[in-house]
């Protein structure tokens, strides 16, 4: 694979990331959740 290729292929790995909700509705949970802990002890 060459160079241009991999960095094509990890930019659009990125972006899908980056605005996917499935992936950041559980982190906005989690760190809701962190917090209630924090502030609950």
């Amino acid at each position: 694979m060459s160079n241009q290729r991999r960095d094509h292929v990890t930019d659009s790995w990125l972006s899908l990331v980056v605005r996917d909700v499935h992936f950041w509705v559980p982190v906005a949970v989690l760190i809701a959740g962190l917090l209630v802990l924090r502030w609950i002890s």
